[in-house]
């Protein structure tokens, strides 16, 4: 006959921890590492749209604010004047669980879909050392975002979940 486990065997029980949570990417966090990853500041990533001197502080407090926590724009603009990213990956970052987010670069925000080459000049591909960051971000040795955890993060597709759109 086989005895029970006692519940103070389980909880010191190193197997039956659960895992830690993954880091989970918003789309604020996103925007902020694409445009990190480019080496530009707002105001930087900002210039190319803007032609007058009376629209930049408009321009720039627009940059801003898609990296907002919590923020998300319904209809982004295409950012390819002043760095790469992804609209589709943006709209799977705002739209669904983060459970079912794309799998991200934690430290560019490169995903497999994006075409970018690594140091070497060859196509990036996930680190065979580190599978959460791309051949690029493992070779300048750049390092990880920091993201909150998952718990930290309003989501869409909770009832309490705010959504701002510009």
């Amino acid at each position: 006959m086989r005895t029970v486990p006692s519940l103070l065997s389980m909880l010191d029980d190193p197997a039956a921890a659960p895992e830690p949570l993954a880091p989970v990417v918003m789309p604020w966090d996103y925007i902020q590492m694409r445009r990190l990853s480019a080496g530009l500041s707002i105001e930087d990533a900002s210039k190319p749209f803007w032609h007058r001197p009376e629209h930049r502080a408009d321009v720039e407090r627009n940059m801003s604010q898609i990296e907002t926590v919590g923020f998300r724009v319904k209809r982004l603009w295409d950012m390819s004047r002043s760095f790469r990213l992804n609209l589709t990956v943006y709209r799977q970052l705002c739209d669904t669980p983060p459970d079912t987010h794309p799998r991200l670069c934690l430290a560019c925000g490169w995903d497999e879909w994006s075409h970018q080459l690594d140091a070497e000049g060859f196509d990036c591909a996930w680190s065979a050392a580190n599978p959460e960051i791309c051949t690029l971000c493992e070779q300048i040795k750049r390092a990880k975002f920091k993201p909150r955890p998952a718990n930290t993060q309003p989501h869409s597709h909770t009832a309490r979940a705010s959504q701002r759109a510009a």
